[in-house]
């Protein structure tokens, strides 16, 4: 079995995109598939970026790739060079040798709603499938094109964190985004806000003195809530703080709350896709709730 994680892909806006005669589906496909490619030099273009320290674990590249209408299925590979030992009948013991190594991970973005579902292995990292593409095609198109990239959050998880405490203290949301293509009904206050401003980016930091015992009404603010649900459909990030019943601080954020799912992955990359695909579907119905 393997551990399937997801990520929301962000396309920021820019004014070359209302000239383009290509629907947003198409240009996404073009966009990433210039990234997503075994010749792309991934290490080169993490250098000088937030990712560069992944350069010291081994060689990234992407590779397998494949690519439909609305969809691009490829692997993350990271290559590293590994000392072992193997016997050897010679000098009747064990002899150290040098092996190149690679671990891969399987991944498909679904274009229409730019959701990318990945395989977590641990030696390549929990977040790093979707924060190495983030960071490589940010850096490939140097801010003529550019994605933020963002968890889909397990939605129960965080409410059940935040109804353990009694008073919330700070609330604080991170790089919100207006939702593509849309937001669910839950969201839709705050995407709706983002809309009739004009905003493309909020960062959002609210604090509570601490002198009412309710604090911060959270879930009771349409806007507030809207702000929650929009993060963890992966549109950003949310912190919330505040204290228990004991009157000790806590804190939820929905970067460490990701939706998980565990799926039996074959040698066959159409089946992978196939099932990844269905996962992105299984996800984002999930976020409805």
């Amino acid at each position: 079995m393997s551990t399937i994680r997801f990520a929301r892909l962000s396309f920021e806006r820019k004014l070359s995109h209302y000239v383009d005669q290509r629907d947003a589906i198409e240009r996404r496909r073009a966009a990433l598939r210039e990234v997503i490619d075994f010749s792309t030099n991934v290490n080169a273009l993490l250098q000088g970026t937030d990712m560069a320290e992944k350069t010291n674990k081994g060689t990234w590249y992407f590779g397998d790739v494949q690519e439909g209408e609305d969809y691009i299925a490829a692997r993350l590979g990271k290559q590293t060079e590994e000392t072992g030992r193997e016997p050897d009948e010679d000098i009747r013991g064990f002899r150290q040798v040098r092996r190149d190594d690679t671990v891969v991970s399987f991944f498909v973005i679904d274009l229409r709603s730019s959701v990318m579902a990945f395989q977590f292995r641990r030696d390549i990292g929990r977040k790093a499938p979707f924060r190495i593409l983030r960071a490589a095609f940010n850096s490939y198109y140097n801010r003529e094109e550019e994605i933020s990239a963002s968890p889909l959050v397990d939605k129960e998880e965080v409410r059940e964190e935040i109804a353990k405490l009694k008073k919330i203290t700070r609330v604080r949301f991170s790089s919100l985004t207006p939702p593509n293509p849309d937001s669910t009904n839950s969201s839709r206050p705050m995407h709706e806000f983002l809309a009739d401003s004009g905003i493309d980016r909020l960062l959002f930091d609210g604090e509570s003195d601490g002198d009412e015992d309710e604090g911060i009404n959270l879930e009771g603010d349409a806007l507030l809530d809207g702000g929650l649900n929009l993060a963890e459909e992966g549109y950003g990030s949310a912190t919330i703080e505040g204290e228990d019943e004991l009157g000790e601080e806590k804190r939820v954020t929905t970067d460490e709350k990701p939706i998980e799912s565990e799926v039996d992955m074959a040698d066959d990359d159409e089946f992978n896709r196939r099932t990844l695909l269905a996962e992105v579907r299984d996800a984002l119905d999930k976020l409805e709730d």
